[in-house]
């Protein structure tokens, strides 16, 4: 699939993202690269992770219980005080392997931490590919209020491997593609008219159409003062 260009930063894809995040990693030689996993993640998908990063970087995992109950500042306190134990500085590198609540919540903690440190997503849920890891929006809860407190920050890059879609239940994929429905009836009919055919779906080519949808929208309205309102269609319902 065709890397898509964001105003700052690339979203790449299978291989070629490995390729990119490597290349990345020998160019800016983080002093500490802290991955942050959830406890599915760090089974399933960390493995993968490590076997296709080459650094020489100092790797420090730091692990969340998973859950939408868990993304508030407290988690986020406990990541910052993590960070400071093991001497993360302002050459430090954050990597959030997760889905939507690791991307938001591991955006946030970076954007604050010594006022900003670098990050990637490396999104494992379609939802969070198609949505959360992408457009700049950084967030936590404030126990009822979603993404009641948060930043605009964009990462250093997005890596999409469906490698990792291969752990994701079957009831997470089916609310991925719920947003991928919301781009059919929101932006691009054609991806809307794709759903006539069950069988026939290529949820490849959905995935990437939607990010690009996503990618053209923040491009046009990147702190959704108008345009961008529409990515948020259906989004109450879901909640």
């Amino acid at each position: 699939m065709k890397t898509i260009q964001a105003v700052d930063y690339s979203i790449h894809f299978e291989e070629k993202g490995y390729t990119e995040l490597n290349t990345y990693l020998a160019d800016k030689k983080p002093s500490t690269i802290f991955i942050i996993v959830d406890e599915h993640t760090d089974e399933h998908c960390l493995p993968k992770l490590l076997q296709e990063m080459a650094t020489e970087a100092i790797l420090e995992i730091i692990e969340i219980e998973s859950g939408e109950e868990n993304k508030d500042l407290e988690t986020c306190t406990r990541i910052w005080e993590a960070l400071t134990d093991l001497q993360g500085d302002r050459k430090s590198l954050i990597v959030n392997l997760g889905g939507g609540v690791i991307t938001d919540l591991g955006g946030f903690v970076a954007s604050a931490f010594k006022r900003g440190i670098p990050f990637i997503n490396i999104p494992t849920t379609l939802l969070s590919m198609v949505d959360a890891s992408v457009g700049g929006k950084t967030g936590v809860d404030l126990g009822v209020l979603k993404n009641q407190i948060g930043f605009f920050a964009n990462p250093e890059m997005v890596l999409i491997d469906t490698y990792y879609l291969n752990s994701v239940p079957e009831r997470e994929l089916k609310s991925g593609l719920a947003e991928v429905i919301k781009y059919g009836l929101t932006y691009d009919s054609k991806v809307w008219e794709a759903f006539a055919d069950l069988e026939t779906l290529d949820i490849e080519q959905l995935l990437h159409r939607s990010i690009e949808i996503k990618n053209e929208v923040v491009l046009q309205d990147p702190k959704e003062q108008n345009l961008r309102k529409i990515l948020n269609f259906g989004h109450t319902l879901g909640h």
